[in-house]
């Protein structure tokens, strides 16, 4: 069964938000991730939801965000991160239903 982390972001301002997403756009993925979607939900605020095939690898991405969001040379500031992680029950892409994460 696939796994997820989903991230609460809080950014110190809109810009440093939108240098995340420029950078995250332009060398991202995380190895191994199946989807990865980032929803802006306020001037500085986000949410991240990436999914991977193994908790392994769920665990190997969120190691990775936490090293890069602790980078002092990355051009953005985050206020507060909040991760959270599960199985993922059901996916639907396009319209469809994924059979591989159906089986809930």
């Amino acid at each position: 069964m696939s796994v997820a982390n989903v991230v609460m972001f809080e950014f110190e301002t809109n810009n440093d938000l939108e240098r995340w997403a420029d950078w995250y756009m332009n060398n991202g993925p995380f190895p191994h991730q199946e989807i990865n979607v980032f929803v802006k939900t306020g001037d500085t605020s986000a949410f991240g939801i990436a999914t991977y095939p193994t908790e392994d690898a769920r665990d190997t991405g969120g190691k990775l965000r936490d090293e890069l969001i602790n980078n002092s040379e990355m051009s953005f500031k985050i206020k507060e991160i909040v991760p959270m992680s599960g199985p993922i029950l059901f996916e639907f892409i396009d319209g469809i239903l994924n059979p591989l994460h159906s089986d809930y």
